[in-house]
């Protein structure tokens, strides 16, 4: 299962059980993305919340927490995978969406890739766009399955 940010339960349920009936390992991918802390400061910066050059430890705090968020949902699919009987491999890594997602599907020869994809084009912990879903799932050699966050 790869994902950005986070994922639906649908998309958690969904993962575990095809890993188990096709008795195959899990993979949880929380990306966080390389810029993130720049989108935050320029949405808070537009609203008017900030200053136009935000401290440095106002950006470790937002990695911090982003990176905190990342513990959250892995152990969250963790959970359900250890339930299930499913083998579990829990990664954080930084750097762009479509490139690391698509170096980890070859790296591990993954036959299903479950993407969670967000309605919203911009929030504070987004997902990705659907431009960068659409791009894995053609690019991929594998198998993609698309959830849209609830």
């Amino acid at each position: 299962m790869l994902s950005s940010s986070g994922a639906s339960e649908e998309a958690v349920d969904f993962a575990v059980a095809r890993a188990k009936n096709d008795g195959a390992g899990l993979i949880a991918l929380y990306l966080l993305e390389t810029g993130a802390a720049g989108e935050v400061f320029e949405t808070f910066s537009d609203s008017g919340f900030i200053g136009e050059k935000p401290s440095s430890e106002l950006s470790e705090s937002i990695t911090k927490e982003y990176r905190q968020r990342g513990y959250e949902e892995l152990g969250k699919v963790q959970i359900k995978a250890m339930e299930e009987g499913v083998d579990f491999e829990p990664l954080m890594e930084e750097g762009d969406f479509a490139y690391k997602v698509l170096k980890l599907i070859e790296a591990t020869g993954a036959s299903v890739a479950v993407l969670v994809k967000s309605k919203k084009r911009r929030s504070l912990f987004k997902y990705f766009s659907r431009a960068l879903a659409e791009e894995v799932k053609e690019r991929a050699g594998c198998e993609v399955v698309l959830f849209t966050e609830s």
